[in-house]
């Protein structure tokens, strides 16, 4: 036995009896929780015995308390019968208070006490509640409920009323399962000590521990340091990346005016993603007279094309949907936004939270995070963007990836990006492409504008080889200490 054992049962042999486990713990030094431990390697040895006894305790509350002169059925009553035997519902709330009539009046029509007809209040009997009170007396600090008063229907109805508050305790009590003589024998031999000092070896004491054996095969404990959620330090990833590559970060808001998520990208007011199964809208108009310059070109190459060569959309351009609210649906919405008024060269990007309409499955989910990005300089082409979203795939940590030709309603050429997800196939995970003439027009660039839009989960699924997009959000603290740390790859 250790030292700490042999101390507890020294203390046990002293007592030679059954005692609680604070009580042993205060006598032989130890806190309750370190003595418990001690108590766990006495019991495995089968030299104690530890039983547990619940027991319910109870204590007025302070609203309890508040109706030791009479509760509120009792006030209730003698103020009717002050009253003569009857007074308005009224007349009671004004005497006693809105909350003391309500709960009296209803607990005296339960009792028989009075009765309510039109709003008049009329006495019938009364029996004073003596029991009550006396009950409340007796609980105004923690005491043990015994089996006698816990059945008691009056404590009963007091714990319903939430009058006297209840908790169930645990005390655990320690008892010797061995012979007092043994147990003597047991402390009578050599300390056992994980470890020799200085003091034992020059003393000669050491003869008197046995030293306890080591398990060198055992494996040391493992200590999990403090890291960031996975898909949090994904993130951060990406902006390392993309502020390497010399991109400003920008930020809006979430709830914005259609102008900014649609129109601005030249994307019609009849065209099918604005319908309310893909967006999601927010009740209420924003006040959009600050960017009348904006709204004007809008206007113009939504309606005729502009003066960029378009023919535009042909229909009559509506102010007032272009001010609705909602939330928005991409970050392109944010980036390009942010390039209204800027001389190039410019390289902004954005990565936040949007909003579609969607069912959450593994691969999609109604709230998700975008990373877009734009760049404006003069020469710039699609060649180039291709060679940009490359570098930015690889030093995130996808080697293997793929561009198909796409369709967007706001570039042209258009390109999809594809990851490929080990055991799962290839995942789309973002769209990009070369703004289109009017949506230059409207943004008054000076320069060709290339731009992107990836999903950030979709882009973790491919980089941590996970086929639920879920999994990215767990709280399993498990596998949150376990998961991979990615690190930024070199940018070619």
């Amino acid at each position: 036995m250790s030292s700490s054992e042999i101390v507890v049962l020294e203390k046990l042999i002293e007592i030679n009896r059954v005692v609680e486990i604070g009580e042993l713990a205060k006598i032989a030094g130890f806190t309750e929780q370190g003595i418990s431990s001690i108590l766990e390697l006495l019991k495995s040895k089968n030299i104690i015995e530890v039983q547990e006894h619940a027991v319910t305790i109870g204590k007025t509350t302070e609203e309890g308390i508040s109706y030791l002169d009479g509760l509120p059925e009792e006030k209730v009553v003698k103020f009717i019968q002050e009253k003569g035997g009857e007074a308005s519902i009224d007349e009671v709330k004004a005497q006693l208070s809105e909350a003391i009539a309500l709960i009296g009046v209803n607990w005296a029509i339960k009792r028989g006490w009075i009765k309510v007809d039109k709003g008049v209040v009329r006495f019938v009997s009364y029996k004073p509640l003596d029991e009550y009170r006396s009950m409340l007396r007796a609980f105004s600090s923690w005491k043990e409920v015994d089996e006698v008063t816990e059945h008691n229907n009056v404590f009963q109805e007091l714990v319903k009323r939430k009058l006297i508050e209840i908790r169930r305790i645990k005390h655990r009590y320690v008892k010797l399962s061995i012979p007092i003589e043994e147990a003597v024998k047991l402390v009578s031999q050599r300390k056992v000590v994980s470890r020799l000092t200085h003091e034992h070896i020059v003393t000669g004491n050491w003869r008197n521990y046995v030293l306890k054996p080591f398990n060198l095969e055992a494996s040391p404990p493992v200590i999990y340091p403090g890291k960031k959620h996975f898909f949090k330090e994904f993130v951060e990833l990406i902006k390392d990346v993309i502020e390497d590559l010399g991109f400003e970060e920008v930020h809006d808001d979430y709830v914005i005016p259609e102008l900014w998520n649609f129109d601005i990208l030249f994307q019609a007011q009849n065209h099918p993603s604005r319908d309310i199964h893909d967006i999601l809208v927010v009740e209420g108009y924003a006040d959009l007279t600050p960017f009348s310059d904006v709204v004007e070109r809008v206007r113009n190459v939504h309606e005729s094309g502009g003066s960029c060569g378009s023919i535009g959309w042909r229909y009559k351009w509506s102010y007032e949907k272009a001010s609705k609210l909602m939330l928005r649906s991409h970050t392109t919405a944010v980036t390009a936004r942010h390039l209204i008024g800027r001389e190039p060269p410019a390289r902004l990007y954005a990565i936040a939270r949007v909003f579609r309409r969607d069912n959450p499955d593994p691969r999609h989910s109604p709230e998700f995070t975008n990373f877009d990005g734009v760049i404006m300089e003069k020469e710039f082409n699609f060649r180039k963007l291709l060679g940009l979203l490359s570098q930015i795939l690889r030093a995130i940590g996808i080697e293997k990836f793929k561009f198909k030709p796409a369709y967007f309603p706001f570039t042209e050429p258009s390109v999809e990006g594809y990851g490929y997800v080990p055991g799962y196939g290839w995942l789309e995970v973002f769209g990009a492409g070369m703004f289109r003439p009017e949506v230059l027009e409207v943004l008054n660039a000076k320069a060709p504008v290339g731009a992107w839009g990836m999903g950030v989960e979709r882009l973790a699924m491919v980089v941590y080889g996970i086929n639920d997009i879920r999994l990215l959000f767990s709280k399993d603290v498990e596998l949150i200490r376990t998961f991979p740390y990615i690190k930024k790859h070199y940018i070619r």
